[in-house]
């Protein structure tokens, strides 16, 4: 004979907890989602290769075009903007911004070196002293986009903006520059201006980082004036 009462299966639910009890659920382990993959840089042989080709060739092929082009396409064969392309577009291809930077510089040191061998191949005079001033500057337009090209390329968004942003801006500067203090360069300067606004167009991967490197040329342009009119200044002063 049982003394004592057992508890049905329903009246289990309704017993008091006890201290020390442990109440557990039986949940599925957490899974990370993997980061997406960043992009490669191109293997550094390929990188080395196309530095020689893309600075040299464009460096020899500036002074070939001053003598071939007419306006209004003559000032892309004259235009420091013009110069700054390479070095964003090697920077894309290293990724990595210590290798960007040195990779940028050396492109542009070889777009300098190259233009005035070709000068002096052909017999055209040039100060020592101004091949000096632009190879100093070569190696600030290196760091500066090559750097600029390897935030484009990366995954970060500000980065990406900020990147295309600085090549944009560079182009529509040096286009506002021309066609405000030389009024015959009116037409090229537009047309530069121009495709400064296509680069920022094209470089956008949304239509939100598009609006955003627009937006960033407000404050990207006048630097771009403030520098033209600083190594103006500084040339004049050389």
């Amino acid at each position: 004979m049982d003394v004592g009462i057992r508890p049905r299966s329903d009246d289990v639910a309704r017993l008091p907890r006890q201290a020390g009890d442990v109440l557990t659920t039986a949940t599925a382990p957490a899974t990370a989602v993997p980061a997406p993959p960043g992009p490669r840089p191109v293997p550094p042989w390929v990188l080395g290769i196309v530095v020689v080709v893309l600075g040299a060739g464009v460096g020899a092929l500036t002074e070939y075009l001053q003598g071939a082009l007419d306006d209004p396409w003559a000032m892309w064969a004259n235009s420091v903007a013009a110069w700054c392309v390479p070095a964003f577009a090697i920077g894309a291809l290293a990724v990595r911004l210590p290798i960007a930077a040195a990779a940028g510089i050396a492109t542009e040191l070889l777009l300098v070196t190259a233009y005035y061998v070709t000068q002096s191949a052909q017999g055209v005079p040039h100060a020592t002293s101004t091949a000096i001033g632009w190879a100093l500057a070569a190696v600030v337009a290196g760091v500066v986009f090559g750097v600029a090209g390897a935030w484009w390329r990366g995954r970060e968004p500000r980065r990406a903006v900020g990147g295309a942003a600085l090549l944009a801006g560079v182009l529509v500067s040096e286009g506002l520059f021309r066609a405000v203090h030389f009024p015959w360069q009116g037409d090229s300067g537009v047309i530069m201006a121009g495709v400064g606004l296509v680069v920022a167009a094209v470089l956008g991967r949304s239509w939100g980082q598009r609006l955003a490197v627009v937006g960033l040329l407000v404050l990207v342009v006048p630097l771009g004036l403030l520098g033209i009119e600083g190594v103006n200044w500084l040339f004049a002063a050389w």
